[in-house]
């Protein structure tokens, strides 16, 4: 799995003023967006040319009149991805190996090019350029865990009052 984060404070700007038109950007980028909670979203896509599957996962804090936004992209390698390069590597192993470095690459460039595309965007609507920082400790609003229960399909921790699973779409009971 390859990961990247990245925190950024726009000072004097009220994340309701932006929170729509960053939910925006991310479906132009063709991602799958969901809010999990108030002011943090979440967004998938399948990148076929190199088999992974790509996330973000992006929080925007307020605190003390400042707009804190913490990104994170990662991606994991689909089950296509997976079963192509299994069978690669059987039949054509430094091939295999030589396309896995590629596909990381690939990705790593894909995944700098967002971040930059993102951060750009935000402070063009912000017209304030967002300074590198760490995000201040702020308690957010969690589900208890007499709240959620895991998805029968795949494992992942749901809330109670959800119909289906939104990773796998397993009906839940």
């Amino acid at each position: 799995m390859f990961e990247k984060r990245d925190y950024r404070v726009y000072q004097g700007v009220d994340r309701e003023q932006i929170y729509q038109q960053v939910c925006d950007f991310w479906t132009r980028q063709g991602f799958y967006v969901a809010q999990i909670s108030p002011f943090h979203i979440q967004g998938h896509s399948y990148h076929q040319k190199i088999g992974l599957r790509r996330e973000f996962f992006l929080r925007m804090n307020e605190h003390d009149g400042n707009t804190y936004i913490d990104l994170q992209l990662q991606a994991r390698i689909s089950d296509e991805g997976l079963i192509g390069g299994a069978a690669a590597a059987i039949i054509f192993w430094p091939v295999a190996v030589v396309g896995g470095a590629l596909s990381y690459s690939e990705y790593e460039n894909d995944a700098n090019n967002l971040m930059i595309n993102f951060w750009g965007f935000v402070d063009q609507i912000t017209n304030i350029r967002g300074t590198m920082s760490q995000a201040p400790q702020v308690p957010s609003p969690q589900p208890q865990p007499q709240d959620t229960i895991p998805c029968q399909g795949c494992g992942a921790i749901l809330l109670k009052n959800w119909k289906a699973c939104p990773y796998c779409g397993d009906a839940l009971e």
